[in-house]
């Protein structure tokens, strides 16, 4: 988190919007919003997971992988599969109100919903991508597997990826931040969901 102590406050949804949200914001408005996509952590007990009753439900994708900023530690990040999942599920939401959340509504959220601003943006448009995710979360760490993943995904040839490192580059307090959370993975592996064998990346 870039300086910030309290999260900021979940956007109010609206036609076309893209909301992002940590878990407790997430289910007090998850019924606001006429789509949500959920990432939690692989195998996350009951009460750390969102869920909508069937009836009346509402249109929820549910992504699981860690937050962790590099797939080089054996532990389970997001594959190409999982941001395209995220990316098609949202094309269908173009014209109405989605919520996208994690647990803290910082990294892997944030990666996700960059990844369906720049697509709905179009090439050339990654910078004015992240200033809209930054108006909307102006806390976010968005992170870089899914960054990387959304650059290869939508073919944008490392443009997002670059619009990412040019912002950090000036944040004041996020290099620490990334520094803390993988000095976190590396010394408390038992701690995340291990690479599935086979996971196409």
């Amino acid at each position: 988190m870039s300086g910030h102590t309290k999260p900021t406050p979940l956007a109010s949804p609206e036609p076309g919007g893209v909301s992002v949200g940590s878990l407790p914001q997430a289910k007090r408005h998850k019924r606001k919003f006429d789509a949500v996509i959920t990432i939690e952590e692989p195998g996350a007990r009951p009460n750390l997971r969102l869920r909508f009753a069937p009836d009346p439900g509402r249109a929820h994708l549910v992504l699981q992988f860690e937050d962790v900023d590099t797939d080089s530690l054996g532990i389970r990040v997001a594959t190409l599969g999982d941001v395209e999942r995220a990316v098609v599920f949202a094309r269908a939401w173009t014209d109405r109100s989605l919520l996208v959340h994690c647990f803290h509504g910082v990294g892997r959220s944030a990666g996700v919903a960059l990844a369906i601003l720049a697509d709905r943006l179009g090439p050339g448009n990654e910078a004015q991508a992240l200033e809209r995710l930054l108006a909307v979360r102006p806390e976010v760490t968005p992170n870089l597997v899914v960054v990387a993943l959304a650059d290869r995904l939508l073919k944008r040839s490392g443009s997002l990826v670059a619009a990412v490192a040019a912002w950090e580059a000036f944040a004041p307090g996020l290099a620490e931040a990334r520094a803390t959370r993988l000095h976190f993975a590396r010394t408390r592996p038992e701690l995340y969901a291990r690479a599935d064998d086979g996971i196409d990346r």
